[in-house]
């Protein structure tokens, strides 16, 4: 029998199955996109890459724009950072946690798991009302500002006066027993986060003490699993559930995300309780950063695409260098530790450290369950993207294939995929081999653009 050309699932998102022969796919540092029209209705595309904008030191506790202005907390030093990245000391932020901000325009306060700060007119202070009782959060609506407390109750500020507190301006989320851990605002909705089984949803009523009311039918029967992992879109607000998956709300109701595969797998962690979120929008796509600082793994979600990729940094696939996230001046910033980096679309490494592109295709089987014999895989995608000069001048994609559901792999082969204009290069791997199943993996080490649209298989039967 000869052999024929057969088209490859090759563009997808991670999906690694508890049976490693079911699915072992692997999507990293390469953005799952869907488009209407063009050669192929989907591809994997380069996610982007980032330069240095502010350098720093010490640990990164997040970053907030308020009134146009860039501020970071790096270790206990709270620090304005303007437009050509120039840094100037505002005050001492004590704890190591990662700080929660809000602002109405005129105060910012950052809110630390200990005390509340606010800074007002560039003078930095901690709030000594003594009717506060500050959580892990804090948030704003309708000219004042909220705070989860303790005992599952959550604190309104006096309008317009956002760091004081009426001793009778509080209220507690009852519809379990757990600790409020998080209070989150979206769409005129005051979201009361619990730390293991409810989630409340409440409005501004504008009467009563504290003005707000719970939303009727508004309580979801899950809660967070982290303080720091929610985020929002423009359409939705995504949070960790203290289960280990994904959801999303709109209004009233949240919508599990994650496949079965992913939350087993986020479930498997030996900690989700110092995850970090944040949202980050790229050509008019809206991403989900989960970022795991004790497993050191970093997970996406594509909100456009409804679809799963990992991201890491340096050449041993380490967790992702950015753990929060602002824009500012016209830009995309990610925090590393002290330092400020711009996400850019035409850079290729994480502020100089290498960025390993891979894709872990499905199986690939007989439809009868027979054996198979390939003889070469080809990858269609953009060439003639190398550089012209340095590593990358003349990149190269590695080639490795396993025939045991993805518990081991060939020896490594690599194959050119163009210098600089040279599109008409054919990207071919020829490879004997006969199995029962087969699945491919590529990378790309090189710091080069990557847009991969399809592939196909030589394939015939080879009996049983």
């Amino acid at each position: 029998m000869t052999f024929q050309m057969v088209p490859v699932n090759f563009v997808g998102q991670s999906y690694e199955s508890r049976s490693r022969s079911l699915s072992s796919q692997v999507t990293m540092n390469l953005i799952p996109e869907f488009v209407p029209t063009g050669k192929t209705q989907s591809a994997l595309m380069s996610w982007p890459g980032s330069k240095s904008f502010s350098t720093g030191s010490g640990l990164d506790r997040g970053m907030h724009v308020f009134a146009g202005v860039l501020y970071k907390i790096s270790g206990t030093t709270l620090e304005s950072i303007d437009s050509a990245g120039v840094r100037t000391t505002i005050g001492t932020v004590a704890g190591s946690n990662p700080c929660i901000f809000a602002d109405d325009g005129f105060t910012m306060r950052i809110a630390t798991g200990s005390q509340d700060y606010q800074l007002i007119s560039g003078v930095l202070s901690v709030i000594t009302d003594p009717d506060l009782k500050p959580g892990n959060s804090v948030a704003y609506m309708n000219q004042q500002m909220i705070n989860d407390s303790i005992g599952g109750q959550f604190q309104v500020s006096d309008v317009g006066v956002p760091g004081s507190i009426a001793g009778n301006n509080f209220a507690t989320a009852e519809s379990a027993p757990d600790d409020t851990i998080r209070a989150y605002t979206f769409n005129e909705r005051l979201y009361l986060f619990g730390d293991t089984t409810s989630t409340e949803t409440w409005w501004n009523s504008g009467t009563g003490n504290p003005p707000f009311d719970r939303v009727q039918g508004g309580t979801m029967n899950v809660g967070l699993a982290s303080p720091y992992a929610v985020a929002s879109s423009s359409d939705f607000v995504y949070f960790l559930g203290a289960d280990g998956a994904v959801y999303r709300i709109s209004a009233t109701q949240a919508e599990n995300k994650t496949p079965s595969a992913i939350s087993g797998l986020f479930q498997g962690f030996t900690s989700i309780n110092d995850a970090r979120a944040y949202m980050v929008n790229i050509d008019g796509m809206s991403f989900f950063i989960l970022n795991f600082p004790t497993e050191g793994q970093t997970f996406a979600y594509n909100e456009d695409g409804n679809a799963w990729f990992q991201l890491s940094t340096n050449a041993s696939q380490g967790n992702y260098i950015g753990t929060s996230y602002a824009e500012a001046y016209g830009k995309r910033f990610i925090a590393s530790g002290g330092n400020v980096l711009e996400l850019d679309l035409d850079t290729f490494t994480d502020n100089g450290d290498t960025i390993i592109r891979e894709r872990v295709t499905p199986p690939i089987v007989s439809p009868n369950g027979g054996r198979i014999e390939m003889s070469s895989f080809t990858l269609i995608m953009e060439t003639g993207v190398g550089l012209i000069t340095g590593q990358g001048v003349d990149p190269e994609i590695m080639f490795q294939a396993s025939y045991d559901g993805g518990k081991s792999w060939s020896d490594e082969d690599w194959i050119k995929i163009g210098r600089l204009g040279a599109g008409r290069v054919k990207v071919v791997w020829d490879n004997m081999a006969s199995a029962y199943e087969i699945i491919i993996r590529v990378r790309v080490s090189d710091p080069v653009f990557i847009s991969f649209h399809g592939a196909s298989i030589a394939l015939r039967e080879a009996g049983w």
